[in-house]
């Protein structure tokens, strides 16, 4: 986006608690196995270590249309809206280049569950050379009893809203 471009339209976000922010919609997606979702930017503050401040970031989650809300006179013309992608087999062999998931699986202890954590692509704690999946693969393996996503690198951030918690 270059000074010139107007910015994306704002949309209501609805969080998890019920509480309800103003984000910025960038794209909307068709995907095949889970409908619409939407490419939402949300205001969050960041800290600054080295500074000991804080500063305004924009984090970006892809949200469901509960999640999200249109107002009132603003139009959504321009926001890219895509459909799913093409069934081409070669373009399932890699996860989504923008959004790619591995999983960490650790060994049980006690008799309990082995613990399942879910990190995004290239967070450091995520297993060196484990596959990457898509965000529906790795939904799935969040929906199973014993697996967490990450809080190091905001997998828990990303993809707990996603979460069916029924």
């Amino acid at each position: 986006m270059t000074s010139a471009e107007p910015p994306p339209p704002q949309v209501r976000v609805i969080l998890p608690d019920g509480q309800e922010i103003l984000g910025r919609l960038y794209a909307r997606q068709r995907f095949e196995r889970g409908g619409w979702m939407y490419w939402v930017g949300l205001p969050m503050w960041a800290d600054v270590p080295a500074t000991e401040t804080v500063e305004p970031r924009e984090y970006r989650v892809w949200l469901r249309p509960e999640q999200v809300d249109p107002l009132d006179g603003v139009s959504y013309e321009a926001v890219p809206t895509y459909g799913p992608p093409r069934k081409n087999p070669a373009s399932f062999a890699q996860a989504d280049d923008r959004w790619a998931w591995k999983v960490q699986r650790r060994s049980a202890d006690g008799g309990q569950l082995p613990e399942v954590v879910v990190h995004v692509w290239d967070c450091t704690e995520a297993p060196a050379g484990a596959e990457e999946m898509t965000v529906f693969d790795a939904l799935d393996v969040l929906r199973a009893p014993g697996s967490v996503p990450c809080s190091k690198c905001g997998a828990d951030v990303a993809l707990g809203p996603l979460i069916d918690s029924t």
